[in-house]
């Protein structure tokens, strides 16, 4: 059993480093240094908009996390402690293995009241919430799209009408309101990156249609699906970038190569740095914290 986790994890790193060489072979066809910077200065106008939502879609998870926490510390405590503890391990989601902001959780579970167990327990459930959430946003954007195939759509479909059936019988412990609240969270979280990466685009193409707009969104929250479940794939990084620019181009779509190799990794740029800032914003508040007892 080991031997395979340890199997699953080297592959998982192996086309999480394939990935990332492929993008940035793409993007060193495309652009220089400059050239790049230049693009990103030309869209200027919509990049607040773009950290705002980007900051929204993780407070929103945050808060699912928050719920959790307090179910299973029996006590209620205010967001910021979640937000805190959060901010401060999510960024080693980067470093090689994708674990490591999962181990830091388990360091600091003493401090949330919560045992070693049940914050496994909670890193479990949070991440398969975060899969159905994904499974459900995806499905959803993918019946308003135009030019996905339908048995796509019917597989997507019976895909999330089990796995929600199968979420509400899982966990009794929480109540069936907790569990639609944090699924709706985690829903409205994961479809904001998808949002975020349409945006980009269709600032920059001449097809603004919805149904186009809801076929980039769709894509890329596949593509954050399959980011997300490769083991050992550092934050999902070049497996996320990677599955999107294999699916665009398999899909023929009408849209110029330069268009979403620069949008997918703006919006890597944009992840990036709203994770820093959660870090760094987490020790600015740690202050605030240091009276309130769990």
């Amino acid at each position: 059993m080991k031997l395979l986790k340890n199997i699953a994890y080297f592959i998982g790193k192996i086309l999480g480093f394939i990935g990332l060489v492929f993008v940035l072979y793409k993007l060193s066809q495309e652009y220089t240094l400059d050239s790049f910077t230049d693009k990103v200065f030309k869209i200027k106008s919509i990049l607040f908009y773009l950290f705002g939502l980007n900051l929204l879609s993780l407070i929103l998870g945050i808060y699912a996390w928050h719920i959790m926490l307090q179910n299973y510390s029996n006590k209620i405590f205010p967001y910021i402690i979640s937000y805190y503890y959060f901010g401060k391990t999510e960024i080693a989601k980067y470093l090689p293995g994708n674990i490591f902001h999962f181990i830091g959780r388990q360091i600091l579970a003493k401090k949330l009241g919560v045992s070693q167990k049940d914050m496994m327990k909670i890193s479990i459930y949070f991440s398969f919430l975060l899969l159905v959430s994904t499974i459900i946003s995806a499905t959803i954007f993918s019946y308003f799209a135009d030019g996905l195939k339908t048995y796509w759509f019917i597989l997507l479909f019976s895909l999330c009408i089990i796995i929600v059936i199968f979420t509400f019988f899982l966990y009794p412990s929480f109540n069936i309101k907790n569990k639609l609240i944090m699924n709706i969270l985690l829903v409205v979280s994961v479809s904001l990156q998808g949002i975020m990466l349409g945006i980009i685009v269709l600032y920059q193409s001449s097809d603004t249609t919805s149904g186009f707009f809801f076929l980039i969104v769709s894509i890329y929250i596949i593509s954050w699906l399959i980011g997300f479940v490769t083991p050992g794939a550092s934050g999902g990084l070049g497996v996320r970038e990677g599955a999107f620019i294999a699916i665009v181009s398999y899909l023929h779509l009408n849209i110029s190569r330069d268009i979403f190799l620069f949008s997918i990794l703006l919006l890597r740029f944009i992840n990036i740095i709203t994770d820093v800032f959660t870090y760094l914003s987490a020790y600015i508040i740690s202050n605030k914290i240091k009276d309130v007892n769990i």
